[in-house]
């Protein structure tokens, strides 16, 4: 076990060292004899006490040449070397890092760290900025954290890379970046005395961010080195700055190491290289930076360069030279060309240079790159952008349009915008030129500048300022195309105010917009619509979302200009693009298109046909009701959506829509009175299901999805059994939408069953219903033959995974996944397989879309639609990330805007359902502790925050994690905590104030349900609660085998039923019917509101007659006390979206952990 650790030495050199766990606890004879050998292999070691367990430079060597070619040609140039690093000791010994310690090596001694730090020599290899800008592009490749090697030769063994080594590879990747971006800057340096030529990074705001970000992150041991100017260690900003400049200089000398000397021709002999030769030659240099790709980079390479699986960073991996090392130097070369050789050679000194050309050099450097950056004085240089107006004079017919754009030269105040004087009122003393000098006293004197300073990114300027300023420059067409999109980001960039056309700064693209209408069905077709059916189509080329007729079409591709004026209005049009939407347009303008593939293209925000933009996509009949969802205007899915109201019948809705016929008649045989919200969604089921598309009907816990799911199947069995149409297309419909021989697939945890079962046979009593379960369930032919005799064919997930092969060879007509949050992962084998199960219609039904992440609902809609909303990845960058980690309201507003047309969601704090439900009361009723509970609970908290003193990663989340189960053990009872079988009565506040509440519901003739979250808990607690309650308690857990679970719910939901049912909260939080009760107790919190809100929803659902109470049962001045208050922001996700385990707890800081967890003064009782 060892772990590889990196530096960046004072003396600018990469050191590696790496801890070896096998080195820990050795005996001190052992120890002085590996010391002695060590000694003898490595010279650099020195009377410095050397570091116990710090592996041995010439086999720390072994171990890196054993990696692979290119790390083996680098350790090959290392030299051995010892540094002297400060380190927290343990016993007199170093503190194992992090890294060791997460492989299991613990500390020498026990005990917290010794106070203050102790010098050790540590045996490392060190690496010249060359090499060490080639090994740490090396070490960049994708899985390259942990390292395969070999010890002893021909052991395969693991090196995984510290927290340091990994922080030194992000510096050099910014650093390999900053040269391939081209932002540099050639300077002179003096460095050990001598002048040295340098390439500097350029920051921009993106870098800057980046450097920040490094500097905050610089983990301790990288400055950990010890010197006697600098005792306490180097700063992380002067670390960072020293390592970044050294890289990137390296990077840049790779890239340009075999491109042609950056030397002007003129260059003259003797003294130093005219000024304005340093920019040209920057320019050459920089040019090369941006176009020098991957071998520009370092990824050829010849010479004594390294074997070809070297990584990217190759600074310094050779090419021919000069014997000089590349300068060149000739007796009579300049200060100036000896500077600009020296940029691009291998070590970049100067030598030989004339001290005070040399100065004259910095000092035009140093003003050339002051030029660059903005005054940021009261007064800036302002470029305004003008269209032309109105018709060209020079055309007596009046039809031509004028082309000179005019860009205004303007003088502007920084702290008064809306000051801008045009550049010739400057030279004239006008009220203009008052005004400016409110501001500065030589106005004039800052026009020349910034014009001199905006001419070097607009060398249009330079004829601006001669003989004295113009106040406008005159464009063509092409000429403000380049202005508006070259120019003026650059002008932008460097500080210059720029004002463009309203049009440009909101860009109206070229696209294609759809149309669509909906075919009439002929004689032949089996069915109206599904996802192979076709819609007519009809493409046109729109701008902005406006489509253009064939004749603007055609003068826009004869135009060939980048800008035209089309309806009165410019716009930037690509003349490539124009004509690849005429070419496509002739080619593909009209047709038949799948449905679905209409919806894709009208959800899919990047959709693109032909390398076009999708920018519009309009529909009729039913494609246009479901569409309708999508409208910027659709409601959140925490209200009813707009589609739901469109499908709402003639009293709820005056218009007549395209949808509003289409009212599932529910046949009389079906035995339950739907509600107007339950009307609307069989409705809703039935149009998706005629167009093919699948459907998540995500209504809150009991509302009524089952009963919405059977109806649309009885009504489906009734339309078919009729016959009573209008015409021989419409039977062929109802036959085909029935399903006759086409049965539904019902999928569905165990515990539903039989609850399915009932509820088919008590609503829809005319449906052939076939359970698919058990030993003796059907196979081959036998179960295709009575599939096809059924209306409703129910398994289970388990099943459905075990029998997919058997499954496949039905010809489903639908799907349907009762708890669909069952394949929220859709990485296993049963969401695969069920997702491999074909059917022309899929249906997933569940209460709770999100239980923890937003990929969870991503799972189920690429159930109901497969491949409709993209891959997982995709989908998490584009939704996910942005909503749960930032809060994002655009990207949430976009999320339910795509997702709108494909889900149903109706809540219970909805007007239209709450009408229909009776009210639910929340409450926390506060508990104390026993003195024995309280000194239980202090033992565990001080054990955890003693033990997580140095604990990181896993082991620190599994530590939190133990620790928050253990604290709830002792809030609900000592003995649930010592699980020792010991006497329960009186030892538990918790439990004093369940019996109380208890005894209040049997006195008042009513039931409850208790839910608590572990099950052995339960099992003590019914014990307890048979010998306290003069009534039976039942119980119902995981365990709880099928056959008794459906006795004993029916059992309790009996008039003459016990009065309390005790569940744990994963055995019946989803799923049951038991209206019984109502009264609700949650005896321990599940921390997760999704999941805590479904346990309570077995009493408060449809059915409920009475107000349902529901307690949580709190241990104030505890955890539980402080979650409580934390769980209300959580429930918030699972609201916004359309949920959460306890891994958010344990990203608190340690700090946060601890006010979490302290137990205050109120929590122990009298």
């Amino acid at each position: 076990m060892l772990a590889l650790h990196g530096l960046w030495t004072l003396d600018r050199r990469l050191a590696l060292w790496a801890e070896d766990a096998r080195l820990l606890g050795r005996s001190a004879a052992e120890d002085a004899r590996l010391l002695g050998s060590a000694a003898a292999d490595d010279p650099a070691r020195v009377a410095l006490p050397p570091h116990p367990y710090a592996c041995p430079a010439p086999a720390l060597a072994e171990l890196l040449s054993a990696v692979g070619p290119g790390l083996e040609w680098l350790t090959g140039r290392a030299r051995y070397g010892q540094v002297t690093l400060q380190m927290p000791v343990c016993g007199g010994e170093p503190v194992p890092s992090p890294e060791l310690s997460t492989l299991g090596a613990g500390a020498p001694a026990a005990g917290p760290p010794e106070r203050g730090l102790v010098r050790f020599g540590v045996p490392a290899l060190l690496f010249d900025p060359a090499e060490a800008a080639q090994l740490l592009g090396e070490l960049s490749a994708p899985g390259s954290a942990v390292l395969p090697t070999e010890s002893p030769p021909g052991t395969p063994v693991e090196l995984p890379c510290g927290t340091s080594l990994l922080w030194l590879i992000l510096v050099h990747d910014l650093a390999w970046r900053v040269a391939g971006r081209g932002r540099v800057l050639p300077t002179v340096r003096t460095e050990d005395a001598a002048p040295a030529a340098r390439w500097e990074p350029v920051a921009d705001a993106v870098i800057w961010s980046e450097i920040r970000r490094l500097t905050a992150s610089c983990p301790p041991v990288c400055r950990a080195e010890w010197a006697a100017a600098q005792p306490d260690g180097r700063a992380p900003a002067e670390l960072l700055t020293d390592m970044l400049n050294c890289l990137v200089d390296r990077e840049v000398r790779a890239a340009l190491r075999d491109q042609p000397r950056p030397v002007p021709a003129s260059a003259g002999r003797g003294g130093t290289a005219p000024a304005s030769a340093a920019p040209d030659a920057v320019e050459q240099g920089g040019t090369r930076l941006d176009s020098a790709g991957p071998d520009g980079t370092g990824q050829g390479g010849t010479g004594d360069g390294p074997p070809s699986g070297a990584g990217r960073g190759s600074a310094g991996r050779g090419g021919a030279r000069s014997s000089d090392g590349g300068r060149g130097r000739s007796a009579t070369d300049g200060t100036g060309e000896v500077w600009l050789r020296a940029l691009v050679s291998a070590d970049g000194r100067i030598d030989g240079a004339d001290p005070d050309e040399l100065a004259a050099l910095r000092q035009a450097l140093a003003g050339w790159r002051r030029s660059g950056a903005s005054a940021g004085g009261p007064l800036r240089l302002c470029f305004r952008l003008a269209e032309p107006v109105g018709l060209d004079p020079d055309d007596p017919s009046g039809s031509t349009t004028r082309e000179d754009w005019r860009l205004d030269v303007l003088v502007q105040a920084v702290d008064e915008p809306s000051l801008l004087v045009q550049a010739d009122e400057v030279w004239s003393a006008g009220p203009g030129l008052r005004a400016l000098r409110r501001h500065v006293h030589r106005p004039q004197e800052v026009l020349l500048a910034e014009l001199a300073r905006a001419a070097q990114h607009y060398p249009v300027l330079r004829d601006v300022s001669w003989p004295a300023p113009r106040g406008v420059v005159t464009l063509d067409r092409t000429g403000a195309h380049a202005f508006l999109r070259e120019v003026a980001p650059r002008l932008a960039t460097a500080g210059f105010g720029v004002l463009l056309p309203a049009w440009w700064r909101q860009p109206q693209r070229l696209g294609l917009s759809l149309t669509t209408r909906a075919q009439q069905p002929s004689e032949g077709q089996s069915r109206l619509l599904d996802r192979d059916a076709v819609v007519g189509f009809r493409w046109q080329v729109a701008i902005g979302g406006t489509p253009l007729s064939e004749d603007e079409l055609r003068m826009l591709a004869a135009a060939k200009t980048p800008l035209v004026r089309l309806h009165g209005q410019w716009l930037a049009a690509d003349p490539e693009q124009i004509a690849a939407a005429a070419a496509f347009l002739a080619r593909a303008g009209s047709g038949t298109m799948a449905s679905g593939e209409v919806l894709r293209l009208a959800v899919e925000p990047d959709a693109e046909v032909a390398g076009l933009p999708v920018t519009g996509v309009d529909t009729d009949g039913a494609l246009a009701v479901v569409l309708a969802g999508a409208d910027e205007h659709a409601a959140a899915l925490t209200g009813v959506n707009q589609h739901t109201a469109a499908l709402a019948g003639p009293d709820e809705q005056s218009d007549t829509s395209a949808g509003a016929d289409e009212q599932v008649a529910v046949p009389a045989s079906f035995r339950a009175s739907l509600r107007p919200y339950q009307r609307r969604g069989v409705s809703w089921l039935a149009l998706m299901s005629r167009l093919g598309v699948g459907a998540v009907l995500a209504d809150d816990m009991g509302l009524g999805k089952t009963v919405q799911v059977l109806a649309l199947l009885a009504a489906e069995r009734a339309a078919a059994a009729t016959g009573e149409h209008t015409d021989h297309v419409e039977a062929q419909r109802a036959a085909a939408d029935a399903g006759a021989s086409e049965p539904t697939l019902l999928v569905c945890p165990m515990s539903l069953v039989g609850n399915w079962q009932r509820e088919a046979a008590r609503f829809a009593p005319d449906l052939v219903v076939h359970v698919h379960h058990g030993g003796q369930r059907l196979d081959g032919a036998e179960l295709a033959a009575t599939a096809r005799a059924s209306d409703l064919v129910i398994t289970t997930y388990g099943i459905a995974q075990r029998d997919a092969r058997l499954l496949r060879t039905v010809d489903w007509r639908r799907i349907v996944l009762d708890e669909a949050q069952y394949i929220k992962n859709a990485a296993t084998r049963q969401s695969a397989a069920i997702r491999g199960l074909p059917a022309r219609h899929r249906i997933a039904l569940t209460g709770t879309p999100v239980e923890n992440r937003l990929t969870d609902l991503h799972a189920i809609l690429d159930f109901a639609n497969p491949g409709l909303f993209g891959s997982r990845a995709a989908f998490r960058e584009r939704y996910a990330i942005p909503i749960e980690r930032f809060g994002n309201e655009q990207a949430a507003a976009a999320f339910r805007r795509r997702i709108a047309p494909f889900v149903l969601r109706r809540l219970k704090a909805e007007p239209a359902v709450a009408a229909e439900l009776p009210a639910k009361v929340e409450m926390t009723v506060s508990c104390t502790l026993t003195a024995e509970q309280a000194t239980l609970y202090q033992a565990v908290v001080d054990d955890m925050l003693a033990r997580m003193r140095g604990t990181k990663g896993i082991r620190r989340r599994g530590l939190v994690l133990s620790t928050l189960t253990r604290l709830k053990q002792i809030c609900n009872h000592p003995a649930h905590f010592l699980q020792d079988g010991s006497a329960f009565a009186g030892r538990s506040g918790k439990l004093a104030r369940l019996e109380e509440i208890l005894r209040t519901v049997l006195a008042n003739d009513e039931r409850a349900l208790v839910f608590t979250q572990y099950a052995r808990f339960g099992t003590l607690l019914q014990r307890h609660l048979l010998s306290r309650l003069p009534d039976d308690v039942l119980y119902l857990h995981g365990g709880t085998p099928a056959p008794r679970r459906q006795e004993i719910v029916e059992r309790f939901q009996r008039p003459d039923g016990p009065s309390v049912l005790l569940l744990s909260v994963k055995a019946g939080g989803t799923g049951l019917n038991l209206t019984a009760a109502n009264h609700v107790i949650h005896v321990d919190r599940w921390w997760n509101p999704a999941v805590e809100e479904q346990a309570s929803d077995r009493a408060f659902r449809i059915g409920q007659r009475r107000n349902v109470q529901v307690r949580k049962l709190v241990c104030a001045g505890t955890v539980e006390e402080r979650i409580d208050a934390l769980i209300d922001g959580k429930r918030a996700l699972a609201r916004a979206a359309v949920g959460a385990d306890d891994g958010w707890l344990t990203d608190l800081s340690t700090e946060q952990l601890r006010e979490l967890v302290t137990l205050s003064a109120e929590a122990i009782g009298e």
